[in-house]
């Protein structure tokens, strides 16, 4: 019975993948630990997001944002003397697959991309206490790359207003309070007040310090900055250990067990390059990957019958990527709360299947990154298991709607994505020697 929920419709809840519980691919579930021993598992995941949108106010943009992507894994167990067993998993944990295919001289976000790739492998080993009670710890190593552009009319006015309030501090006398960038930003809008406030702070500096200097400053940054093919980051490959943590509760005499995981926050500190405006900035960037909270759950309700339940909380929140040169955070996600419930139900002997729902709440943001433009998500998942000796093959699929959102650049809504979804394959094939 502890078989019959098949992996495969798991592997199909990636579906959500990075459009949904921030950068989250693989849920990083440690299962694989309770598997029969000298069991090896191969799955692989194909996700084909659709997430559409066009621009906010005057922006002519008309966008096709997520990517097609793979996730594949790779999981064996095997047993120990003494109740100890150990499970060595490879997965890819993170990513992220977003491009705003439009020119990004007529769009508010046109030339925007992100692409973030992890990958980890990872042994967890488990002692029984006894029959129901077991502990487990594991230890890893973890990679993270990443390119970013941003670009298009809305990044273009927002860095350039950032750049241009930094320049000016730097070069105003210190008895001058800094130019907030806000303020500077809807004196460039039109708004009267603004400018008023800005003259009147900096008369010593200039009669007019708006019109005279900071207004021809940023028509020329902005030049440079459109010209210069926008803003684009790169991030260095970096290699960190990780670790976790975790105990399960089990009566296997009704196939029952809960398991929990703690995974902690795993630091970086990677070599970046910055380009703006053809000029290339060399530096260093610290940042985390998130702690996480994996509680799993499952239960005999009748013969041949299983039911599971599952809960991930990924803190997204903490992760603050904030390279030198732009000095704002690229990431700026809310915590992840992950739901799943499903069923599963052995026919015979060889044959099982399976369906299951997730969802995740929106969050209470009036806007979301442009490098992950949706807010909430509900999936169905289906999926069937055919067992021949010690070979096994499982299939899923999923369908995923996802949350309708505004994207926005410096707290301003400047696209709206509504009514769209994720499809998701999944396979798994298992042998046990």
């Amino acid at each position: 019975m502890k078989k019959t929920l098949t992996g495969a419709a798991i592997a199909a809840l990636a579906a959500t993948g990075a459009q949904a519980g921030g950068l989250d691919r693989s849920g990083q579930s440690v299962s694989a630990i309770f598997d029969e021993a000298g069991t090896a598992k191969l799955n692989f995941g194909y996700v084909i997001p659709s997430i559409t949108g066009e621009d906010i106010g005057s922006g002519g943009g008309d966008y096709d944002v997520g990517e097609a992507y793979i996730q594949p894994g790779i999981t064996y167990t095997n047993a120990l003397k003494g109740g100890f067993n150990y499970a060595i998993i490879l997965d890819k944990p993170y990513g992220a697959d977003v491009s705003y295919d439009d020119d990004p001289t007529t769009s508010n976000l046109g030339g925007t991309m992100a692409d973030l790739n992890s990958q980890a492998l990872t042994f967890v080993g488990r002692y029984a206490l006894n029959e129901r009670f077991s502990v487990f710890a594991g230890l890893g190593v973890q990679s993270v790359d990443a390119e970013v552009a941003l670009n298009g009319n809305a990044y273009a006015n927002a860095i350039t207003t950032a750049g241009v309030a930094r320049g000016f501090n730097a070069l105003t006398p210190s008895a001058f309070p800094d130019l907030d960038p806000a303020l500077l930003g809807r004196a460039l809008n039109g708004d009267g007040t603004a400018v008023t406030e800005i003259n009147s702070t900096y008369t010593a500096v200039n009669s007019d310090v708006f019109n005279n200097i900071l207004l021809p400053n940023f028509g020329t940054a902005r030049g440079d900055f459109v010209a210069g093919d926008g803003y684009n980051f790169e991030m260095e490959k970096t290699n960190r250990p990780t670790y976790l943590l975790g105990a399960a509760y089990e009566i296997p005499s009704i196939a029952m067990r809960i398991a929990g995981t703690y995974r902690f926050e795993t630091e970086h500190t990677a070599d970046t390059t910055e380009t703006v405006a053809g000029t290339v900035t060399d530096g260093e960037v610290e940042y985390v990957t998130p702690q996480s909270f994996n509680l799993e759950a499952q239960t005999g309700v009748a013969p041949g019958t299983l039911v599971t339940l599952g809960y991930r909380w990924t803190e997204f929140s903490a992760v603050d990527l904030v390279p030198e040169r732009l000095g704002s955070d690229l990431v700026d996600l809310d915590d992840s709360h992950r739901y799943t419930l499903g069923i599963g139900r052995q026919f015979n002997e060889q044959l099982a299947g399976s369906a299951s729902i997730s969802y995740e709440p929106t969050n209470d943001r009036d806007t979301v990154s442009p490098l992950g433009p949706t807010d909430g998500l509900f999936g169905v998942s289906l999926g069937a298991r055919y067992n021949s000796g010690a070979l096994s093959l499982s299939g899923g699929v999923n369908y995923t709607w996802l949350g309708d959102a505004d994207a926005g650049v410096a707290d301003r809504a400047v696209a709206s994505f509504e009514d769209n979804h994720a499809v998701g394959i999944g396979l798994q094939a298992a042998l046990t020697f």
